[in-house]
């Protein structure tokens, strides 16, 4: 038996309840989970542009994964983007290939090639463009400044593409910056993804262990508390240190997981924290 396989039969387990890879149905819906979701999918519906920003592991791109996954079939084609260290030029061609188009010589002729290709999709077969720009706060200024250029369908009177900008927080403060103000102007959905408190990472924690299968409380309260404070309820650090803490459970004979298991995988991933 592995090791892996040695923890999963020590707590009941049919996974690991931690892992990255979440399939959408198993997320943890929180209320404030569904309010930024209805409020993203508002916008969408209103073809008004997003901005979700939050640090690093809190969940952000989750956020906009569930809110895709509940578009109305037919009505949206969605392409994402996360190659933000590129040049004006570079930009246009990626998004080229992102819809499917052929590879043009000059940024002009780019981005004149993928204006008409989101105005045809529009008119013809009445599908609404989202383009979701993740990591955005990495791209250069320039690429940024020019995103405004490709919103401006006849004069803004046709809003044929729809925006959405996932980054860090300081995106907030680039965004509010003058050379950036025409494109701010039409992100007016601000979305900020926090960590969770101390009863959030207990309901976290929880819901993750159910869904591999546990049938019982796996964490101690005072684990949970020691959790929650070593992560600052982010959710990415509770991933690994609550992996951890479980291994470091199997040094006891219980099927419990108490502050000193959490103690010891704090200071294996101090790394990461």
């Amino acid at each position: 038996m592995t090791s892996m396989n040695r923890v999963y039969a020590r707590y009941g387990i049919t996974g690991d309840p931690f892992a990255k890879e979440v399939e959408s149905e198993d997320f943890h819906v929180t209320d404030d989970f569904t309010l930024d979701m209805n409020r993203v999918k508002a916008a969408l519906e209103a073809r008004s542009g997003v901005v979700i920003t939050g640090e690093s592991g809190n969940g952000k791109t989750v956020r906009w994964r569930g809110v895709e996954n509940a578009l109305p079939s037919g009505q949206y084609r969605v392409h994402y983007l996360a190659n933000s260290m590129v040049n004006h030029r570079d930009f246009y061609r990626q998004l080229s290939m992102a819809l499917g188009l052929e590879a043009r010589a000059t940024a002009a002729a780019l981005f004149s090639q993928v204006s008409q290709h989101i105005a045809q999709t529009a008119t013809e077969h009445r599908i609404r463009t989202v383009l979701v720009l993740d990591e955005a706060h990495l791209f250069p200024h320039a690429v940024l400044a020019h995103l405004h250029i490709l919103l401006n369908f006849e004069r803004d009177s046709k809003p044929w593409l729809t925006l959405v900008l996932i980054g860090l927080p300081e995106l907030k403060g680039i965004l509010s910056r003058d050379v950036l103000k025409s494109l701010s102007t039409r992100l007016p959905t601000r979305i900020t993804v926090k960590a969770l408190d101390a009863s959030g990472v207990r309901e976290y924690v929880t819901h993750r262990l159910a869904k591999a299968g546990a049938r019982s409380q796996i964490f101690a309260e005072d684990a949970i508390l020691l959790l929650a404070e070593a992560t600052g309820g982010v959710m990415r650090k509770i991933n690994s240190v609550a992996w951890q803490s479980l291994v470091e459970g199997m040094a006891t004979k219980g099927t419990v997981v108490d502050h000193a298991a959490v103690a010891r995988a704090i200071e294996v991933c101090r790394d990461i924290l």
